[in-house]
């Protein structure tokens, strides 16, 4: 979450937006952050962005032009670099409440661009691409947009149970048999085809 604050800063600093009180701003509400994170509920999001502002990480304020817009804009503290690196010497405490804000459409939809990828592993990065580089190969297929891909990737982590080894298992299972999409794997000891996943990841490893 941080970096992902940190991320939206910088990109307004660079198109000279958002600059309030001698810094540079990013907003957002709750429910669209977990909608770009979707392993975490709404509540959860708060949670974070409090945690985030008691040890000093991040500021917020109020910089709409209603008065009952209660939309929390957020930016770094002067403890955190713009690389996201944190300085503890620097850190200060802040309690602020967290409220659940009012949808701002325009800035909501310019977050969205991004995919968040439910592990950072280059494992999980290189099967993802491979899965996508199969549907456009095998059936012509292209996620319409990244909304749609964000929702495949969070079926394939329910069904995964939020395991990242699950997850990989049920990509290669699905490529193997042939599907169009994932479902759970009902022996994932053999497969139809006679598919052997370790080699399949010792060749993803060696890429």
């Amino acid at each position: 979450m941080l970096h992902h604050i940190r991320y939206w800063v910088a990109k307004n600093e660079a198109n000279d937006h958002n600059y309030r009180d001698g810094k540079y701003w990013t907003y957002n509400t709750q429910s669209a952050l977990a909608q770009l994170f979707p392993y975490w509920s709404a509540r959860k999001v708060g949670r974070i962005l409090s945690k985030l502002e008691e040890e000093g990480a991040i500021e917020s304020g109020n910089y709409n032009d209603k008065k009952y817009d209660r939309t929390k804009w957020f930016t770094l503290s002067n403890g955190i670099d713009k690389t996201g690196d944190v300085h503890l010497s620097k850190l200060t405490n802040a309690n602020t409440e967290i409220v659940e804000p009012i949808p701002d459409n325009n800035q909501r939809t310019k977050h969205n661009t991004n995919i968040v990828y439910p592990w950072d592993s280059e494992l999980f990065k290189k099967t993802w691409d491979i899965w996508k580089q199969y549907k456009k190969e095998q059936f012509n297929f292209k996620y319409a947009n990244k909304y749609t891909e964000q929702a495949q990737l969070k079926k394939l982590t329910n069904l995964a149970q939020n395991e990242e080894q699950k997850a990989i298992e049920l990509i290669e299972y699905a490529i193997a048999e042939g599907w169009k999409g994932f479902y759970p794997i009902r022996n994932k000891a053999t497969t139809s085809n006679g598919f052997d996943a370790e080699k399949y990841r010792a060749h993803l490893e060696s890429l």
